[in-house]
């Protein structure tokens, strides 16, 4: 059945024992039936968690949103989680609003101007990727071009994997947020905005009392 349905995991050899399970998936299905979403991954033991398709799907995380403010820019950060293991993949969701008549960019663009971003420190992050909507594109007549711009409010979601060595107890999770506003007539110069966001390491024993 599992090679009928084209999920035998191929990663596995046929000499070892787990030779036979499938690549995992998992649906979340809401109250009406409907397949809200749906994930299929390369390894059993790289599964998102609960909150992170929480923070994903409906917008619910852990904690207060961290709110960035500059300019007529805002962005609200927040994580799946406030407390985590070192080494954890966390889910991260950041909710922009831009105030009228200005717009930020988005990709791909030129080389002369500044598409959006939010990025953490590589010191507490080994990994981490943000995908932002499709941008629209929009015909800048003072330009005479035609560029990919977000207005009004819009949401990027992503993960984040914590370094294995980080220390158990509080700890900050530095960021930057890059932007650069237009409206019809202007561009103000390219920002970046530093940030820190709280996060507890919880102590590995902590995994094996639970």
């Amino acid at each position: 059945m599992i090679s009928a349905y084209g999920i035998l995991n191929t990663n596995i050899p046929k000499s070892l024992p787990l030779y036979g399970i499938p690549f995992p998936g998992q649906y979340l299905i809401g109250p009406d039936g409907k397949v809200i979403d749906k994930q299929f991954l390369n390894d059993f033991r790289d599964r998102p968690t609960a909150s992170e398709l929480l923070l994903k799907d409906f917008g619910v995380g852990s904690g207060r949103k961290l709110i960035i403010r500059a300019d007529e820019v805002e962005a609200a950060v927040q994580l799946s989680a406030v407390k985590a293991f070192a080494g954890q993949e966390l889910g991260v969701a950041v909710d922009f609003s831009v105030k009228p008549p200005w717009h930020v960019y988005g990709e791909p663009l030129p080389q002369n101007y500044s598409a959006t971003a939010l990025r953490f420190d590589d010191a507490s992050v080994s990994h981490q990727a943000l995908t932002f909507p499709k941008p629209q594109p929009v015909k800048i007549a003072s330009l005479g071009e035609t560029l990919p711009v977000y207005t009004g409010s819009f949401r990027a979601n992503g993960t984040l994997l914590l370094k294995g060595n980080l220390k158990p107890g509080d700890q900050q999770l530095n960021g930057k947020l890059m932007f650069q506003e237009c409206n019809d007539k202007i561009c103000k110069l390219p920002r970046t905005v530093d940030f820190v966001l709280p996060i507890r390491i919880e102590p590995l024993s902590a995994a094996a009392k639970g």
